[in-house]
């Protein structure tokens, strides 16, 4: 690998070379300065060992949360939440072996009288970005009817069901670190020749937009440039819907919450599963 001029030296508190071993390890240059990042991409729990004290950078997704089957005649299920996100800067990290865990994107429902499932949260160093709410449904008991909450909350059902709340902790009390997750927006009432519709999700950089009879876009995500050096939009929530229409299955460590699903006539259970979290570790070479 050719020798890269670099500005400032990524030392240990012992004067040495401060490194880490653990996920895919990447490198790219920003201006002057080189970093090494390390990227957790497969759900489930992992390990990453520092051989010394030093500053990193870290950005935490959880799991988005899945969507719910609408049933027939006017029916409309809510857009997921998406992952809470987590962004950390300059955080001074100990030497020694960490737990890592990524998030799963929760699973859709085929049955029409049962919500979808949340996300899994995603963690490191005591930093938790919780999986997103999953689609609610309105056939099921009145918990199944609002919208879940998550790190973001889904969209309300039909018929004016309530969003879901983000319970995403933002960190206030933390230099250098802040949570980012937003609530759902509500279902509309039942409509005449196509539904009032359902609540999108919401999305790490704004709340779901509220029925209205059309499609009502999921919260904005929130772009983040740690892992390669360029902007990447993370954790958009799930659209909510009105008249016909279908979800899909969201990309894998977007933290996406999966898009809402609608019917004018029969069931339809083509509901979505969320997208994965995801972890990553930079620091200074």
């Amino acid at each position: 690998m050719p020798l890269t001029k670099v500005r400032h030296a990524g030392l240990d508190s012992s004067g040495g070379q401060f490194f880490a071993v653990g996920g895919t390890v990447t490198e790219y240059t920003s201006g002057s300065t080189r970093y090494r990042v390390h990227s957790f991409t497969d759900t489930g729990n992992h390990k990453i060992v520092f051989n010394g004290q030093g500053p990193v950078d870290f950005l935490i997704v959880g799991g988005g949360g899945g969507s719910a089957g609408a049933e027939g005649f006017t029916g409309s299920t809510g857009g997921a939440g998406a992952g809470g996100m987590v962004e950390g800067t300059s955080q001074t990290i100990s030497a020694g072996s960490y737990t890592i865990v990524v998030g799963a994107g929760g699973a859709k429902s085929t049955d029409v009288s049962a919500p979808a499932s949340n996300g899994g949260d995603s963690s490191f160093n005591s930093f938790t970005g919780k999986g997103g709410g999953g689609g609610s449904d309105y056939v099921g008991n009145d918990s199944e009817r609002v919208g879940a909450n998550g790190g973001s909350g889904a969209g309300g059902s039909e018929n004016q069901q309530t969003a879901g709340s983000s319970n995403q902790d933002t960190y206030s009390s933390t230099t250098g670190v802040t949570g980012f997750g937003n609530s759902g927006g509500n279902g509309g009432a039942y409509g005449g020749g196509g539904s009032g519709g359902s609540g999108a999700g919401g999305g790490a950089g704004g709340a779901g937009t509220a029925a209205n009879a059309a499609t009502a876009n999921g919260g904005v995500g929130r772009a983040n440039s740690l892992r390669t050096g360029s902007n990447v939009t993370y954790a958009r929530g799930g659209n909510g819907y009105a008249y016909n229409e279908s979800s899909v299955d969201e990309s894998a460590n977007t933290g996406n919450g999966a898009h809402g699903v609608s019917s004018t006539g029969g069931n339809n259970t083509n509901g979505g599963n969320g997208g994965s979290g995801i972890v990553v570790i930079r620091y200074v070479l």
